[in-house]
């Protein structure tokens, strides 16, 4: 019995010693294989101390550092995919160019007819879109301008030289009726330069309907339906002058575009710089030549009355 519990503890030295080179050929390999994800740790590769608590909290450290790289080492390898190149909007230029290689030919020609091609293509949408978001409501030229051409701003400071206490403030009908007098305003004056003169009549035909005649009703009768004709001569009166004044500005603007990149593309920069005065003279203009004379300056020598 004495032999034999003395030969036990031999053969169990010896059992631990192949387990523990065995471990440290595996150890080894796995050294070889991480050593180029684990970062440095901050302990000896080997220790004879004791695992104290000073010595777990080092390691616990050493395994914090590690583990960004052993997720990338383990993670699936999946190949990167390629970066979208970034979209930037098209420059004016560029916009100038998609347009002439889409619409070839004279930009300005008789009846408008290539200019109404150009604001209803898609090209030409988007450009405006992206150069009025705040005009978000639009799909096509006619619906951008119906809301681009509403200057509620300049409208507003008209108003509010007439409308003063103790009458009421502008209003957002106000505003609505004065563009609409704006627009028939506009109209009859090309209509003259045109060579066609019905201005007492289409104008006593506009005041009789709606919406004007309710708000004169409204803005210049008082309660006991005594019509303040000063006030109404005024506003009427003052207004005309303003829609002119907006039509030499639009002619004055368009003159300079035209004399300073010729006819063709002038009313190209006309459509993309400033499409609430194309949209006045496409829908106002029926003649093309009466359209040239008048960005000549020819109607403005006698206050838009034809030479």
């Amino acid at each position: 019995m004495l032999y034999i519990r003395c030969q036990y503890p031999c053969l169990l030295n010896l059992l631990v010693f192949c387990a523990l080179l065995g471990f440290a050929a595996v150890w080894g390999c796995s050294e070889s294989e991480n050593s180029e994800v684990l970062a440095p740790v901050s302990t000896a590769e080997t220790t004879t101390q004791p695992i104290s608590r000073e010595m777990m909290a080092k390691l616990l450290v050493d395994v914090e550092k590690n583990m960004s790289a052993a997720e990338m080492k383990f993670a699936p390898q999946v190949a990167a995919a390629p970066m979208a190149p970034m979209q930037r909007p098209p420059t004016l230029a560029e916009t100038m160019a998609a347009l002439r290689l889409e619409f070839p030919g004279n930009v300005l020609d008789e009846g408008f007819t290539k200019i109404r091609e150009i604001i209803e293509s898609e090209t030409y949408v988007e450009f405006l879109k992206r150069t009025y978001p705040q005009e978000n409501q639009f799909q096509n030229f006619d619906e951008f301008w119906e809301l681009a051409s509403v200057d509620e701003e300049a409208y507003l400071e008209f108003l509010n030289m007439y409308f003063t206490p103790p009458l009421a403030g502008p209003t957002a009908e106000d505003v609505d009726v004065l563009h609409y007098m704006t627009l028939h305003y506009r109209n009859l004056n090309v209509r003259k330069y045109h060579g066609e003169d019905r201005e007492h009549e289409n104008n006593v035909n506009m005041m009789m309907n709606v919406p004007v005649r309710p708000w004169i009703g409204k803005r210049f009768v008082n309660e006991s339906g005594v019509v303040n004709i000063l006030l109404w001569v005024k506003v009427f009166a003052h207004h005309r002058v303003l829609v002119k004044e907006l039509q030499e500005e639009d002619q004055e603007k368009i003159h300079t575009l035209f004399v300073e990149n010729g006819t063709q593309k002038g009313f190209l920069l006309v459509a993309l710089l400033e499409p609430v005065r194309l949209g006045h003279v496409i829908k106002d203009f029926t003649d093309v030549q009466v359209f040239k004379r008048w960005v000549d300056g020819e109607f403005s020598k006698n206050a838009g009355q034809q030479e």
